[in-house]
């Protein structure tokens, strides 16, 4: 059995899913403990949420509950500490506990780092940035594997973890490419994702606006909520569709023409953001909008495969004011080549080849302990 911790309630969340899919598909046993903080989530005797209610985005704010969380988490894991043999750490917020079961339960740790956290959080002060530095350190140095999404990111990773795996943000296709726009249809563009300050949602919003012939879908939560709905009731060419289950993300994306991805590049993480998006465009087959001088816009620029602007409203809406039918139809072209041909069966060949020998590993070393006894 493996335990798997997350600290949102991991359900959307297609990077946590994509490992909880798999185990269920190889009848391998999982606990998962995650942060239910809309409290809307039902435990059962293998999913199990800390249940403190709180708001996703809000930073330092959230340090009590992050503290809870962690303490609940090593309750269960003491608790349950017979039953697993690996725990699956889901991002900095649920390492620490993890790396406690692996010091005094002789546990084996994977460290998923979804965000590089001083980076995420943006967090500039010297003495903080040093203490988290030491404790990054720990994390990285005590972990048995580590996973990050992206090549790129190696250089966030100062230190040479044990064993450094790379799984990138490459969706699991759940519905079918449909059919591209005909010339002449209004332009749709969707966005499905957290609603942070920092996505350039504000832009999104002043695009519908200015530009009366593009449709803009929104899907998520987040901070943003409130502007997102406020947008649709007083513009007809905008849909806020609220949270939404992946399936559902997967197939409002479909159905869209373009994908938005953009990132502020004041925040460092975002220089090296590797979003779901860049992959699910691939896979479905449509361009995204991305950010100049980040490690997405470069990959886009590369592969030709979406279009790459830079930050302000005006740069978002002269693209739609120089959008060109032919060019897009070979963008669209491109995405799927290069989806088919590169990263159809990554994710497949991964679980199959790194993370399910890790575990059967571990179970095998575990069993040889205890015949030892």
């Amino acid at each position: 059995m493996i335990a798997l911790l997350r600290s949102t309630d991991g359900q959307p969340d297609s990077r946590f899913e994509k490992y909880t899919d798999f185990l269920a598909s190889e009848g391998i046993p999982a606990i998962t403990v995650c942060w239910d903080r809309l409290g809307v989530k039902t435990p059962s005797k293998d999913r199990l949420y800390y249940k403190r209610p709180a708001r996703y985005g809000e930073g330092i704010r959230n340090l009590v509950g992050l503290a809870g969380f962690n303490l609940y988490i090593w309750r269960q894991l003491w608790r349950r500490r017979k039953d697993y043999k690996v725990i699956h750490a889901a991002d900095f917020d649920t390492v620490l506990p993890a790396l406690m079961a692996k010091l005094l339960l002789g546990k084996r740790v994977i460290y998923d780092i979804y965000d590089w956290y001083m980076d995420s959080r943006g967090i500039r002060n010297k003495l903080v940035r040093a203490l988290f530095t030491g404790i990054e350190w720990f994390t990285v140095k005590g972990a048995d594997t580590v996973i990050i999404c992206e090549e790129g990111r190696r250089k966030q990773i100062v230190w040479k973890p044990r064993k450094l795996w790379i799984l990138p943000n490459i969706p699991s296709l759940q519905t079918k490419r449909l059919p591209r726009r005909k010339p002449g249809d209004p332009i749709k563009v969707a966005y499905v994702g957290i609603l942070s300050p920092e996505r350039g949602l504000e832009e999104l919003i002043a695009l519908a606006e200015k530009v009366r012939d593009v449709h803009v879908t929104v899907g998520g939560f987040g901070p943003l909520e409130g502007d997102m709905a406020d947008a649709a009731r007083r513009l007809d060419n905008f849909t806020f569709l609220g949270r939404l289950p992946y399936s559902e993300a997967l197939e409002t994306m479909a159905g869209a023409d373009m994908i938005y991805a953009m990132y502020h590049t004041s925040n460092p993480n975002h220089i090296l953001a590797a979003p779901n998006k860049y992959y699910e465009g691939l896979a479905l087959g449509r361009p995204i909008i991305t950010t100049r001088d980040t490690l997405v816009g470069d990959r886009v620029e590369e592969s030709a495969t979406g279009y790459v602007i830079g930050e302000k409203k005006e740069d978002l809406v002269k693209l739609f004011s120089r959008f060109n039918e032919d060019e897009y139809i070979k963008i669209c072209n491109n995405a799927v080549h290069i989806w088919d041909t590169r990263y159809s069966g990554y994710v497949a060949r991964f679980m199959k080849e790194k993370y399910l020998p890790c575990i059967l590993a571990a179970s095998h070393d575990r069993r040889n302990a205890d015949d030892k006894k």
